[in-house]
């Protein structure tokens, strides 16, 4: 009847639609239903988290209730709440329209908060007036901020400081840790004992000669003399000038009792044109500190059997007669710590690739027992076929600065070169490291950033840029000496890798290569997550029947197809900056949070400070090392955190320090800042870390501020 009369009216069929259209829509608004519902985030807040409340209720509703279950209220439609203590809350919304008012429930379950408890430790035990204290935060409970007092007027705001006392006494350090709005404080009492009499060198003393005493006044003339008399217990220090003699000393220290070469106060001493820095053959307990070498065959070899020396704050540049290797450690020489110093320029790329920095271990040697020695907090660039060559077995290298950009002959090459018998070498730690700009080789093949070549080895919170080649390779020919297998390579940030124009496309101009180039060995059984990938010619590069298949990926962000990461400034490259490219994440990076677990519960629902897991091999227990810990981890989606004590790898057992609550299938991650792991090196909001990767301006700085006579 309506349709007669408006054709009799004549009125348009486009009206009559239009008619329609709007009579149905008002009657499908009025059909549709009021249905109160909600979200929240994140899924397992603790007390004194924000809780994120998100309305989802359909039917236009016009006016939201909230009760939290704690007496609190609101009327947002998408409030924020914050839980003081931990408990199960019912929260319900009731949303209500002029059709009247809906209600919907849900149990959220508020965790208690990590405890936030403050430690530390300090190294050396019994150190002396004008001697550098290293500190060592080993607190838990995830803090944020550190304030330390040192009781001489000094304080620090630094996670891990190093602090020199002027006059000798009792000090009591205190450590306040802080995390939101809950801290904790701790105190130790140091005791700085006045410094030990010394012998003293002094090449530029008109009175000096190795027939004196070697006081300061009468000093002896040369290092020579120094490595003939120390004995256990001595200290020489080495006044300002240029000596060609090295420190090889006849006798070992022993644990309480050390050997120690050190420059005086502040002055700068310089060892060049001589066939060795420093040959420590089958000597032990050995501290060389603060010295420079330049021009020499050799610099630091620590070899046959030279365990738990110290070498600290020197510096090591140029070589002059060389040969494959300007430092060492070898010939099963372990427990020697390298810490704050530079080692740089050996190598010749002059028609080949030939040289190396520094290496630990001997490559093709089956019985070089050369383990749990750690390099940390070094700068080390420009080598030959390599900058650092690692082939032994339980290293920890860790917030190092690596580079090997063009510098000899309109060439440079790889940065870290992992190799060697599966018998003594791999599982190292790689750890916290700067590793960038290796340029083009002699053959104008693209050079790895680190090339991992045997099995077992962790990759972790490192920063990957710049790289020719593949930002990590595995690779392997017939004359390789190991299958790669079983390397965990996790949590890594990676900016740039792969753009070597003269070899595009290749295998190698990737973030990461797998490649079989001749031979039997396999890759296979490789775990690679919550690694972030950007500006790359392609992230996974394959040759000679490798297969992604074969190995484990989850978790990782590739930023050239699912999104800017937004680090902070990841397009500066400054080799002689060691702070660029920036790699920390900007607040609103989609990496925040999204990270996966590294493996799983296995043993049954239970409690207690022993359980399994699917891999132990993501994490490690210190192995031994002196301030080395073992890992901070967290159960996944709760707030528990405690610190490995002890991994057994070939039964996946893992111990830790408190008592842990789990379900089996439970992941578990290293500790982290949030809702989840971020994604990629640098945890939001987290110091580690550490944001100093020494420049060597500021570490020859912290050099002379830590010898003060």
């Amino acid at each position: 009847m309506l349709v007669n009369i408006y054709k009799i009216l004549g009125i348009s069929s486009l009206i009559l639609s239009m008619a329609f259209l709007s009579s149905s829509c008002q009657i499908q608004q009025a059909q549709a239903q009021l249905t109160a519902s909600f979200t929240y985030s994140p899924a397992s807040p603790v007390a004194g988290q924000a809780v994120q409340f998100t309305d989802t209720s359909t039917g236009s509703p016009t006016s939201w209730q909230w009760s939290f279950d704690d007496g609190a209220i609101s009327t947002a439609q998408n409030p924020s709440h914050t839980y003081a203590t931990a408990a199960s809350y019912t929260v319900t919304l009731t949303v209500s329209n002029s059709s009247g008012s809906k209600s919907a429930s849900r149990t959220v379950n508020v965790l208690p908060t990590a405890t936030l408890t403050a430690s530390f430790t300090y190294s050396p035990a019994s150190p002396v007036v004008g001697q550098a204290v290293q500190f060592t935060d080993t607190s838990t409970g995830s803090p944020t901020s550190w304030q330390w007092s040192f009781d001489d007027g000094a304080i620090s705001t630094a996670q891990n400081p190093s602090h020199s006392y002027v006059a000798a006494g009792p000090y009591t350090v205190t450590l306040t840790v802080s995390a939101g709005s809950n801290s904790n404080s701790t105190s130790r009492t140091i005791t700085i004992m006045a410094e030990a009499a010394g012998y003293y060198i002094d090449t530029n003393n008109a009175n000096a000669s190795d027939s004196n005493p070697g006081t300061e006044v009468l000093p002896w003339k040369t290092i020579t003399k120094a490595n003939q008399i120390l004995v256990a217990g001595d200290t020489v220090y080495i006044k300002a000038g240029t000596y060609t003699s090295y420190v090889a000393p006849r006798n070992s220290g022993t644990a309480s009792n050390r050997i120690t070469y050190r420059a005086y106060g502040s002055d700068t001493v310089t060892v060049q044109n001589a066939s060795y820095g420093i040959l420590l053959d089958g000597k032990s307990y050995i501290t060389v500190q603060g010295i420079n070498f330049y021009n020499l065959d050799q610099f630091m070899y620590l070899q046959n059997g030279s365990n738990h020396n110290i070498i600290s704050y020197c510096k090591f540049d140029q070589g002059r007669n060389m040969g494959w290797n300007g430092s060492i450690i070898y010939g099963s020489s372990s427990y020697n710590w390298v810490h704050h110093c530079q080692f740089s320029k050996y190598g010749n790329l002059a028609s080949s690739d030939y040289g190396s920095v520094l290496d630990i271990g001997s490559e093709e040697s089956s019985t070089d027992i050369s383990n749990y020695n750690l390099i940390e907090n070094n700068t080390l660039f420009q080598g030959g076929h390599h900058v650092l060559g690692v082939f032994g077995k339980y290293n920890v290298i860790r917030n190092n600065y690596i580079h090997n950009e063009i510098w000899s002959s309109g060439h440079g090459y790889r940065n870290v070169y992992v190799n060697g018998y599966a018998a003594n070498s791999g599982w190292n730690l790689f750890e916290g490291n700067r590793i960038g700009y290796a340029g083009p080789n002699t053959q104008a093949k693209n050079s790895s950033g680190i090339s991992i070549d045997n099995t077992h080895n962790i990759l972790r919170k490192n920063l990957l840029y710049y790289n020719d080649g593949a930002a990590i390779s595995m690779s392997a020919t017939s004359s390789y000496i190991s299958d790669i297998t079983y390397n965990h390579i996790y949590n890594n940030s990676f900016m740039h890798n792969g753009w070597d124009a003269d070899n595009i496309p290749d295998v190698m101009t990737s973030a990461i290569g797998f490649a079989i180039y001749s031979g039997s060995w396999i890759i296979k059984y490789n775990a690679i997550k919550n690694n972030i990938y950007y500006d790359h010619y392609q992230v996974y590069g394959t040759y000679g029947g490798v297969s992604l298949n074969d190995q484990t990926f989850a978790g990782n962000w590739d930023g050239d197809t699912q999104g800017n990461p937004l680090y902070v400034n990841g397009a500066s490259a400054d080799p002689s900056n060691s702070s660029l490219p920036d790699l920390h994440l900007q607040a609103g990076s989609p990496c925040k949070d999204v990270g996966t677990y590294l493996t799983t519960i296995t043993s049954a629902t239970g409690s207690g400070t022993t359980f399994t897991v699917a891999d132990a091999g993501y994490f490690m227990d210190g192995w031994g090392i002196e301030g080395v810990l073992g890992d901070e981890i967290q159960i996944v989606g709760t707030s528990q955190k405690a610190r490995i004590t002890k991994v057994n790898y070939q039964t996946n057992t893992i111990t830790v320090d408190t008592s842990l609550s789990w379900t089996q299938n439970q992941g578990v991650a290293l500790s982290y800042l949030g809702s989840g792991p971020d994604v990629g090196a640098l945890e939001y909001g987290s110091s580690y870390p550490s944001d100093t990767f020494p420049a060597m301006r500021s570490l020859l700085l912290a050099q002379r501020n830590s010898l003060h006579h």
